[in-house]
């Protein structure tokens, strides 16, 4: 794995011939930018700016290379940056004080953009370094590179490279000058799956996919340029031509366990969530101790219900390396969901203690927090995440729970509106949205927030029932009805929908419905005191005296029963 240089702020543990962190998108250690300067160390990180000690491959010398951070910076600081760059080269290329600081290089390689800096002057001993081979570097990254022309070599016109500079041919029309006869050099085989890494790992799909197709083409055994064929199909959402790659890749070589667990990962796309079992199957079939296998079997039982399955995965791929926060945070998500808060906090301070940048972790744990009746903790640690991920709907959502749980309906509300800015069609915070504002009366806006959450998830159960108890509350119970009838279609044991449901019925005169419903309450729920109080209501009502005597007596015990449990309790 290719480990992150800034250990401190990312440390993120990359996948195997990785150029640049996925993290936070600088060079990982060895990485060579333009071809040419290896990173070795990262010496130093101010502002959005990282250094590194680098060496110049071709002039054979040690450099400093400073870059941009990626992911903390736009398009417009990295077009800046570079004209920044550009200047101080011009301005070096007349500075040959020795000792001296000399900027002799810049440009962008995959997300980076990059200065290089060297404190001493050229070794005269050394062999010149042709710009001309500067020039190739900058360009071999196109997909079809174009024959590159002769240019000065003198330093002093180094800038001149990113202007078009005429060839021989073109420069002797033009001053009459014979043209040498030289011998035309047999050319080279193009590298083109090295050409398709380069512009997978860079995130230029399209042109990964050419050159992995002409790789392909030419070495019609190879299996990793079928396998990166696959992988780009995938990021480009052609699954299905994905997964015809990754076939062949596996015709040629059927033992490979990474091959079949990226099968897997193409399957999982497509739905076919039983072949992808399969691959994972085949995976540790051939290596038991693949560590992604376990892992993506994991995470593909617990999207499927099967959590408890899951979770034997993740354990076996945490035994194998417990170095991975990705799967102890997966750990942790899949005991959320299992409400054992406990083990689940375990799991995700274990995740924090590898990789605390990630504002996912920091929303689980507050979430897991607040479960715990933790909601000021929770608060801060939502906080931290928004900070991180301000663009993230769901985050403000979860910070915004917590806000309510603490009773600070105002602010609370402020973050379900930024959540909705962001998301409008997140049901859960219209949902919640709407509680808020009933719990501070303005049942008006409140139900036009439950009307916003049914339109997106009409099968949200307790916005039907909440919605019909707040139009019982403005004694619009004809549409009270419609709900708690919408709610109980969706769970016919809703006890608290069957009790609402005997109330409008009663406000609009219509007893021995009302009756009917109430019985439903109390056959359902035969230890709810309120259902069998309303039910003596109605029995009263009705003129039927003894029965609701018996009824409201019932009612009565059952209240005392609470209250004996309650006092116990304390």
């Amino acid at each position: 794995m290719g480990k992150c240089l800034d250990f401190k702020s990312c440390g993120f543990d990359n996948r195997d011939g990785a150029r640049f962190c996925s993290h936070c998108g600088i060079p990982i250690k060895g990485t060579l930018l333009q071809g040419r300067y290896q990173i070795e160390s990262l010496v130093g990180k101010d502002r959005g700016t990282v250094t590194f000690q680098a060496t110049d491959q071709h002039a054979r010398q040690p450099v400093t290379v400073r870059a941009l951070i990626p992911k903390d910076t736009s398009a417009r600081e990295r077009e800046d940056f570079l004209q920044d760059a550009e200047l101080a080269v011009s301005l070096s290329s007349h500075v040959n004080d020795p000792g001296s600081i000399r900027v002799i290089d810049y440009g962008q390689d995959g997300p980076v953009a990059f200065m290089v800096k060297t404190g001493a002057a050229p070794n005269p001993e050394l062999p010149p370094i042709s710009t001309l081979s500067r020039l190739v570097n900058r360009i071999s990254s196109d997909l079809f590179p174009q024959t590159p022309v002769p240019v000065s070599t003198r330093d002093e016109e180094a800038t001149q490279l990113r202007i078009a500079v005429p060839g021989a041919r073109e420069s002797a029309v033009k001053t009459g000058q014979p043209i040498a006869n030289r011998q035309t050099p047999i050319p080279e085989a193009h590298d083109w799956l090295s050409e398709g890494n380069l512009a997978y790992e860079q995130g230029v799909y399209g042109q990964a996919l050419a050159a992995y197709e002409m790789a392909s083409q030419q070495q019609t055994a190879s299996v990793e340029a079928w396998s990166g064929k696959g992988a780009t199909l995938l990021h480009l959402g052609r699954a299905e031509e994905a997964l015809q790659a990754y076939n062949h890749a596996i015709s040629l070589s059927p033992h490979d366990p990474e091959l079949w667990t990226s099968r897997a990962s193409v399957l999982h796309d497509l739905q076919r969530y039983d072949e992808e079992m399969y691959c994972y199957d085949q995976a540790l079939t051939f290596d038991p101790n693949y560590v992604y296998a376990w892992s993506g079997r994991g995470m593909a039982l617990a999207e499927q219900g099967y959590a408890e399955e899951a979770l034997v995965a993740f354990d076996r791929a945490l035994l194998l390396d417990p170095q991975q926060s990705t799967i102890w945070q997966a750990m942790g998500d899949t005991l959320y969901s299992l409400h054992r808060y406990d083990e689940s906090l375990i799991a995700i301070d274990r995740a924090f203690a590898l990789d605390d940048s990630q504002p996912a972790l920091w929303d689980t744990k507050g979430n897991i927090l607040r479960r715990l009746k933790q909601s000021d903790k929770a608060l801060v640690l939502h906080e931290r995440a928004v900070e991180l991920d301000p663009n993230n709907a769901t985050i403000w959502f979860d910070k915004a729970n917590d806000l309510r749980d603490l009773r600070l309906y105002r602010e609370s509300l402020a973050d379900y509106d930024q959540a909705l800015a962001l998301d409008p069609t997140l049901a859960g915070a219209w949902y919640n949205r709407g509680n808020v504002l009933a719990a501070l009366r303005n049942y008006e806006d409140a139900l036009d927030s439950y009307d916003h959450a049914l339109q997106y998830d009409d099968g949200l159960i307790s916005a039907w029932y909440n919605q019909g108890s707040l139009l019982h509350e403005l004694h619009r119970h004809q549409e009270a009805l419609a709900a708690f009838d919408r709610a109980l279609s969706l769970d016919v044991h809703y006890i608290a929908a069957w009790n609402n449901k005997g109330l409008s019925l009663f406000a609009l005169g219509r007893l021995d419905e009302a009756l009917a419903a109430l019985d439903q309450a109390t056959s359902f729920a035969p230890e709810e005191p309120d259902a069998w109080y309303n039910k003596a209501v109605v029995l009263e009502k009705l003129g039927r005296t003894s029965e609701a005597v018996t009824c409201q007596d019932w009612a009565s015990s059952l209240d005392q029963q609470v209250r004996q449990q309650e006092e116990e309790q304390k």
